[in-house]
């Protein structure tokens, strides 16, 4: 069985990533950042036997992005007049594409277990849909081994707090019944960062080096 996992992301540009922190710590930090963030995320994927593509926020040209992450993955655009639409819309072509399985994860999660994607390779083999539920209300990671109906994500409001009870609601309604991952926390916030740099003081990580450079959230792993 052959397996793809995508990255989505939009292109770590200071003033369009991460506003949430840069509101906190500076566009530029912020961006620096997300790219910190992507570079973790991909290196965790490279050690998975999967193919990886980088689905890539269009406003900004695809060679950018292989110039920024570099040429051993994977990139296309991003289609679709919402998330949701871009989410299954990536899915549907790797699995249009010959793929058994493929999970699509976000770009903040620089700390995600490759346990937690493997986890969703081995849910998939019984199940149609995964997903790994944030604390934020959300999901973390969302995989397919058929395509999926649009409804699944009808009337979602994404950003906001209830996404993934809606996103159930709409599975109970199609009778879907999707595999639920282990919860698993993004980085979106001051107080996300601080989180990551606590379960990840000691670790030898991008993230990390970029929150010891700029010395962000002190307090949350110096002693």
């Amino acid at each position: 069985m052959t397996v793809r996992v995508l990255l989505f992301t939009r292109y770590p540009r200071p003033g369009s990533a991460k506003t949430r922190l840069g509101a906190a710590v500076g566009m530029g930090r912020a961006a620096a950042l997300q790219t910190a963030f992507i570079r973790d995320d991909l290196a965790m994927l490279e050690n998975l036997e999967a193919r990886v593509r980088v689905c890539c926020e269009p406003s900004t040209p695809l060679q950018a992005y292989r110039d920024l992450f570099g040429e051993r993955f994977e990139y296309a655009a991003q289609r679709g007049d919402d998330l949701g639409e871009r989410m299954l819309g990536a899915l549907h072509d790797a699995l249009g594409q010959g793929e058994d399985r493929a999970v699509l994860i976000g770009s903040d999660l620089p700390d995600l277990p490759a346990g937690q994607v493997q986890a969703a390779f081995t849910a998939l083999r019984s199940a149609a849909l995964c997903l790994g539920p944030a604390p934020d209300g959300g999901f973390h990671l969302l995989g397919l081994s058929a395509p999926m109906p649009p409804g699944v994500f009808a009337d979602v409001a994404w950003g906001g707090p209830h996404v993934l009870a809606r996103t159930l609601d709409n599975c109970r309604r199609l009778g879907l019944e999707p595999a639920l991952l282990e919860p698993w926390p993004d980085v979106d916030t001051p107080a996300d960062l601080a989180a990551y740099a606590r379960r990840n003081r000691d670790a030898h990580t991008r993230t990390m080096a970029c929150i010891r450079e700029f010395n962000l959230v002190p307090e949350a792993w110096k002693s």
